[in-house]
């Protein structure tokens, strides 16, 4: 296999990268907590296909550096890394406000759906006590979607009928009673250990990046940059630079001893 192919494939895991992540951007809903989690997903479950062409590239690089076309591609996708590794970087904020929404939404998706179900219950029981008749009450609790009576419920007197209606009311009442009780507080603790996953992961793939990626007109990576700054201490050279360097002052002493 020629190492061109490397280069090849590095290009084609970056396009499955990208149908990946495109596929998530749709429909375009970037306020709406759920397509935010779900980008947020999709980026970093496909994060290790460009980070894999980012290596397999620096691989050919290594293994033929005079191919123009590689060293061209390599620096091209390495300085695409900076903007990926800073992409990940800004995650962070989108999956707090993502999953915070998230927790928000379902809790008063709950608290609306047991809200409703106790208004419902109220109106039944309003309308069982105002029926004056078998076929009134019947008729209201049709209207309003309440217990279903057959004809030998509708055959019992009225007082007895409506006490046997308000016992289903007081079974629903108590299973109300008990959704109310089991709702989980809003609280950000309980998606703590969510944020610190993901938040991480994001951390992670922001790092592996800025370790492949190079500003133009840059000889050090990006994450040798941060750890120079966070270290106050200047980037040390590459290898193959230093090399370089040691062989040109060599030559440049041996050139001043011949003039001597």
């Amino acid at each position: 296999m020629s190492i061109r192919c490397l280069g090849q494939l590095a290009v084609f895991l970056v396009v499955i990268f990208a149908c990946l992540a495109g596929g998530a951007l749709f429909p375009w809903q970037p306020l709406d907590a759920g397509w935010q989690a779900r980008l947020t997903g999709a980026l970093l479950n496909a994060a290790p296909l460009p980070l894999l062409a980012l290596a397999l590239l620096q691989i050919a690089v290594v293994l033929d550096p005079d191919d123009p076309l590689l060293e061209q591609r390599q620096r091209l996708f390495s300085q695409l890394a900076v903007a990926a590794s800073l992409g990940f970087l800004l995650l962070l904020p989108l999956q707090v406000s993502a999953v915070l929404h998230q927790q928000h939404s379902l809790s008063q998706s709950q608290l609306s759906r047991i809200t409703n179900a106790e208004k419902r219950l109220a109106s039944l029981r309003a309308a069982t006590g105002a029926a004056i008749s078998n076929a009134a009450l019947n008729a209201e609790l049709q209207k309003l979607e309440g217990p279903v009576l057959s004809p030998a419920d509708l055959a019992h007197p009225l007082p007895l009928l409506k006490a046997q209606v308000g016992a289903v009311f007081d079974q629903a009442q108590v299973q109300i009673s008990r959704d109310r009780a089991a709702m989980q507080p809003t609280s950000t603790t309980s998606a703590l250990p969510e944020l610190l996953r993901s938040g991480m992961l994001s951390l992670a793939c922001a790092g592996a990046f800025a370790a492949f990626a190079r500003r133009p007109h840059c000889e050090f990576s990006l994450l040798e940059e941060i750890q120079a700054l966070l270290s106050r201490r200047p980037p040390l050279q590459p290898r193959g630079a230093r090399a370089r360097s040691d062989d040109a002052f060599i030559r440049e002493l041996q050139g001043e001893h011949e003039d001597l």
